[in-house]
Formats: structure tokens, sequence, C-alpha cells
């Protein structure tokens, strides 16, 4: 059965769309062909970057609360596609996904839908038939043109607004929040954790006739949580962790907030987001990918205690990681790059990454894996040193497969 929805998959994955350059009517053609209505609420959450810590704050915080049934879907994985679609914090099987997947697919012949459209349906489908209470569904890269946009939220989420996916979303920030803001309704909430490059989605909710709160304007983390309080939150999980609870409460939840004081929300880390997964050597994975979130962790890391630093790195090709590779000239402390190509076809070349090294005076030693570059920073590491990881989704399900259990 794995075999057979790898398999599938992989076919699927193949499918040469553009999905952002395509309307939304193919898809919603044959929701309307298969009757797919959600029977649950729905709450969507967009953004550039901090939707998955978003996402994994509110569906924690739901499943705390009393005899409720959540749904979450969000993507990319690290190691397995069920990890994608959660109900009350189980992956969906294998037998599932295959059946929704198939449905969909033959009803789609002439295999129009992109994969992420075909996956989006077949969560829907898995929601109802697994009578969920509510949903939290992860936009794919965009909002408006989006899979996910095809249903209506009850509530809605924008994380953040930077320069990333240019090619499908526009090359500006008035372009990306304009996108980002497709996931508003009308006389719905929309809550809004960008603080700076935000006009555009002020305007579009003037427009859009949505009731739009934003973060450290409407809400911040010192008013929802003005008891004192030590917590090893980031800048950026704070905020994440308060759009989560202000949109939670704003959705009738008034219990959200006490649960957050009630399990140790102030502490809690997920996969991925600046984690912390050894202390002798301290080594850190984090998905970072873009010029925003890089900034994110170069500034997490300053943060940090003084520590001869070791950089794990690699990254895809379409992430103009030249344009602020100097960012890691602000660090304080001694760094050496160890760094790979993906094993994927969008992987940035390595001679490439070598030449931006070496323009910007970085040491750094190339190896043929990024497992391979892994293993040798671990290898050199003291035990009072730091390792970091980071660059991609990529990079983490690479280095770190071997010890998935797959369960």
């Amino acid at each position: 059965m794995v075999g057979e929805l790898n398999l599938l998959l992989a076919k699927l994955e193949n499918r040469q769309s553009k999905v952002i350059d395509l309307s939304l009517d193919r898809l919603i053609k044959i929701k309307k062909k298969l009757n797919i209505i959600p029977k649950f609420k729905i709450i969507s959450v967009a953004g550039t970057n901090g939707k998955g810590s978003v996402c994994f704050y509110l569906n924690n915080l739901l499943l705390k609360t009393q005899n409720i049934n959540v749904g979450l879907y969000t993507s990319p994985h690290f190691f397995s596609f069920n990890e994608r679609i959660i109900i009350n914090d189980q992956k969906c099987n294998d037998k599932e996904l295959l059946s929704a997947i198939n449905f969909v697919l033959a009803n789609d012949p002439e295999s129009c839908l992109t994969f992420f459209e075909i996956t989006t349906l077949a969560a829907i489908l898995i929601f109802n038939k697994k009578n969920i209470d509510i949903a939290i569904l992860e936009i794919g890269l965009g909002g408006r043109l989006d899979a996910v946009n095809a249903f209506d939220p009850d509530i809605s989420i924008i994380t953040s607004i930077g320069l990333d996916h240019t090619d499908y979303l526009g090359s500006t920030l008035n372009h990306i929040a304009y996108e980002k803001s497709g996931v508003m309704r009308e006389n719905k909430i929309c809550v809004c954790g960008e603080e700076i490059h935000n006009e555009m989605i002020v305007e579009q909710s003037k427009l859009k006739k949505s009731n739009l709160y934003i973060y450290n304007n409407h809400f911040s983390f010192d008013n929802l949580f003005p008891n004192k309080i030590t917590h090893n939150l980031s800048i950026i999980q704070k905020k994440n962790l308060s759009c989560a609870v202000y949109a939670l409460e704003n959705f009738g939840f008034s219990e959200i907030r006490q649960l957050v004081y009630e399990n140790g929300f102030f502490d809690k880390l997920f996969f991925g987001r600046f984690q912390i997964i050894s202390k002798n050597p301290e080594i850190i994975i984090d998905v970072a990918h873009n010029e925003d979130s890089i900034k994110n962790l170069v500034n997490s890391i300053s943060t940090l205690e003084f520590k001869k630093t070791y950089l794990v790195f690699s990254i895809l090709k379409d992430k103009n990681f030249k344009n602020y590779a100097s960012i890691f000239k602000s660090l304080r402390s001694q760094i050496e790059w160890f760094i790979a190509p993906l094993n994927s076809s969008r992987t940035e070349n390595i001679n490439q990454l070598s030449k931006i090294l070496s323009e910007n005076k970085f040491m750094f030693n190339s190896f043929l894996s990024i497992k391979e570059a892994y293993i040798h920073a671990t290898n050199k590491a003291q035990k009072n040193d730091r390792i970091v990881v980071f660059g991609s989704f990529y990079v983490i399900s690479e280095i770190f497969k071997d010890d998935y259990d797959g369960k």
C-alpha cells in the first residue's frame, strides 16, 4: 500500500502546470461535479512565512478544547505525504489517501487538475468522511487563486508578506499582498500578522468588506498575555502564537488564552522551526528558505550565546540566495559553511553556491550530499560549538529521513 501511494504521488507531481497562472475554474467545476461541500468550519492561513507555525498553534490549541474534532491540511511535508492531512493529531493512512485521490482522479478525465488541487480536494473529502468540526487549511504558494481558496473560510489569517515565489505572485510586495488578500471574505474576520507591508491588505479588506485586525495595532503579544511570564519564544513565534490565539478567540473560543498558560505553549517548539535538537554541541534545525525567514533566523541566532557556528546549508535555485547571503556577515560568531546540492531537480547548483560564498569571503566546505555535509559538521564541532541546519524542507528531510520511524 505504501509503495502504491508513493508511485501515484510521484506520477501526479510530474504534472507540468503553473498553479498560480491558472484560474480556479477547473477546480470549482470538479468540486461542484462531486458535490464537495465542507460540513465543517474552516480557518484558512495564508502568508509568506509563519504559516506552518500558526497552523500548528491553531491545531494544538483546538485539541486542548473539549469535544472538538480537528483536521489539519499543510504542505510541504518532511518525510511522508501523510503528514499533510492530519485528524486529531493522527496522520491519514495510505488507504484513506489512495481512496480519496483516486476518486478525484476518476472525475478528472482530462487530467487538468494540478497536484495541489487534487490533494486539496482529497483532503476535504477525507475531512467530510471523518466528520471533523473545524479544518485548518494552509494556503499553498498564493491566496487568491490557490486551491484552498476555492473553499470559503469562516475566518482567515495572513501571517506575513515577503518576496517569495515572485514568478507566480508578482515582483513587488504590493503584488504579493494583493494575492494573499484573496483569502479575505465579506463580513468575516481576517487576522493579519504583517505589521509593515500591509497597505494593500488594508485596502483590500475595505473593498472586500472584511473585518481586519492587525498585529501590534489591534492586538499584541503583551496585550494578550500581560502576566509576567518566562518563555523561549522568538519575536516571530510570539507573533505567530498571538495571531493563532486572537483568531480563535474571535472564533468563539474564549478559554484559549488560559489554555496557553496551562499547557506550556510559551515553550512549545514545532519540528523544523528554530528547533534545538541537541545541546552538546548545540544543533538547531530550521526551514528558513527565503530572504525574510533567513533574516529572522540570523536575528534569532544573534540573541544566543556566542559560539563557533557551522552552517549546514543548501537551497532551491529559485530563492535568489545571492541577493541576501551577506545577511550572515552580521553574526558575531565565527562561522563556517558546509554545503551540498539537494536531491531535487530544483536544487541550486553547488558551483553557484560556492561562488556566492566566495564572493562574500565566507569559509566553506563542499560535499556531494547534504547528509554528508551534516556528518562532517557534527564530526568537526566541539561540544561547545553550534550547528545550524537550514535552507529548505528538503535539507531537513534528506538529513534526518533515516531517523524517521514512519509513524
